[in-house]
């Protein structure tokens, strides 16, 4: 009985935790973006299809740029310095070319909704 209990309250700590990037914020008029717009969830799919040495670099977050909903996908290998394309809802790029620069200083309340499994980034958001 006392090991039954142990193993009842370890099972009932971790189903307790949660996780911050477990976080899913309803935007573009559906519950979750990163399951329910179409284009972000190929995105995520041929990601999780196609995993190399450099996936562990990379992942998409969902944030604000002017009080718009936008979905950036980082890439944070140290050794490459690349444009860091931003997208709206429909999944128009706004950005990651010169012609359309936007700092990605001015990206506000981003959370990750998608990371690969062996991520190695610390992302500062």
């Amino acid at each position: 009985m006392k090991t039954a209990s142990i193993v009842f309250f370890a099972l009932f700590v971790l189903l307790s935790c949660s996780n911050d990037d477990d976080v899913i914020r309803p935007a573009c008029g559906v519950d979750n973006p990163a399951k329910e717009l179409s284009w972000l969830r190929m995105e995520i799919d041929m990601r999780k299809a196609n995993i190399t040495e450099d996936t562990k670099y990379c992942y998409i977050t969902q944030g604000e740029y002017k009080g718009q909903v936008i979905f950036v996908y980082w890439d944070c290998n140290p050794l490459i310095d690349k444009n860091i394309p931003i997208f709206d809802c429909d999944g128009n790029m706004l950005s990651g070319t010169p012609e359309n620069p936007i700092s990605l200083d001015d990206l506000e309340n981003q959370i990750i909704i998608w990371r690969p499994a062996l991520f190695v980034c610390e992302p500062e958001l």
